[in-house]
């Protein structure tokens, strides 16, 4: 098959250039699209997401929507949303809805429980898209994340400010698909709160967090797991270092078919954690081909964690030893130092 036909087979099926990031250095020349027909040229891991790449497109004029701040709760399947300013927490439940180039800010409430301003937790949902999109609350919580659920895809938004920024796990008691592809965003900045109802050391921000399910797809993003302070918080113990950049576990379900290829990741008390929890015999992924930062809480005497790993005889990670610092393009190594550990 001639290359430029190979090509253009993987880009159809959404798996970019085959070997594009192993082989070549991270001082990739970021795109900058001016237009939306510009970006859908961009094929997620062959550049690196900003904010100039990401979020609503440059030049949009946006519609105030639902300026109430009320949650849009959206039923009818097929729902577009398009070039919109969208005020309140959008609740999907419903199919192929569409949420196109607009700007997200969330509720004005602090919420009862854990949702996000993008909600697709609903049975409902299916085959939901949320592209193009920047996605910042107006009103921070440790109850409020980005895009949380199932049955998604993220791609190219810009995430900050929110508690997570993209939760991801299958529906408790329904099925075991979570059916997630999460590509081409830009996530940081995540907001701090010393006074989590959940955690007695304030909030655990994560970057991405998967908490169970299959068919997962992560892929081509900028995860930075860097935090502010929310308002009226003491400061983080950890500075500005928030929880897992991009955190791989099983509460809600065992995960299978779980991919995390050609991202850039920094930050966080770790920037990848694998963790296969206490209800199952071991967790099996894919982490490869990703660009590591330096950037992580040191926890004395420079010990980091780019990419940790608790159980070694748990845990099954395929293309571990083919992920790459960013700065020198260096392949990883198992060690204290060399940016990949275990716990056990």
């Amino acid at each position: 098959m001639k290359p430029s036909t190979e090509l253009s087979r993987r880009k159809a099926l959404g798996l970019g250039a085959a070997g594009v990031v192993g082989a070549v250095a991270a001082s990739y020349a970021v795109a900058v699209p001016a237009s939306a027909a510009s970006r859908s040229d961009l094929i997620p891991g062959t550049y690196k997401p900003t904010s100039l790449n990401t979020g609503v497109i440059a030049g949009t004029a946006l519609t105030p929507y639902n300026t109430s701040y009320a949650d849009l709760v959206i039923t009818k399947d097929g729902t577009l949303l398009e070039n919109l300013d969208i005020y309140g927490d959008i609740k999907v439940r419903a199919r192929n809805v569409v949420i196109r180039n607009c700007r997200l800010r969330g509720g004005k409430h602090i919420p009862s429980a854990n949702t996000g301003i993008v909600d697709a937790n609903s049975a409902y949902c299916y085959n939901l898209l949320v592209q193009d999109c920047t996605i910042i609350p107006d009103r921070p919580s440790y109850y409020r994340d980005g895009i949380v659920g199932h049955e998604f895809t993220a791609r190219r938004n810009r995430i900050k400010r929110s508690n997570d920024g993209i939760g991801v796990f299958n529906r408790p008691g329904g099925s075991v698909y979570a059916n997630v592809v999460i590509e081409g965003n830009y996530i940081n900045e995540l907001t701090y709160w010393s006074n989590d109802p959940a955690h007695s050391d304030g909030t655990h921000n994560d970057g991405i967090q998967v908490q169970g399910g299959q068919n997962i797809r992560i892929v081509g993003n900028t995860v930075v797991g860097s935090i502010v302070t929310g308002a009226g918080s003491a400061p983080s113990p950890r500075g500005t270092h928030g929880g897992c950049t991009i955190m791989l576990q099983q509460n809600v379900a065992k995960l299978a078919n779980v991919l995390v290829e050609r991202n850039w990741v920094d930050d966080g008390q770790t920037s990848i954690n694998i963790a296969v929890g206490s209800k199952y015999a071991d967790i099996v992924v894919t982490v490869q081909r990703n660009f590591l930062g330096r950037n992580q809480y040191d926890y004395g005497n420079g010990s980091k964690y780019p990419i940790r790993i608790i159980s070694r005889a748990k845990s099954k990670v395929t293309g571990l030893y083919i992920n790459r610092w960013e700065d020198n393009n260096v392949y990883l190594a198992e060690g204290r130092d060399l940016g990949i550990r275990f716990d056990s």
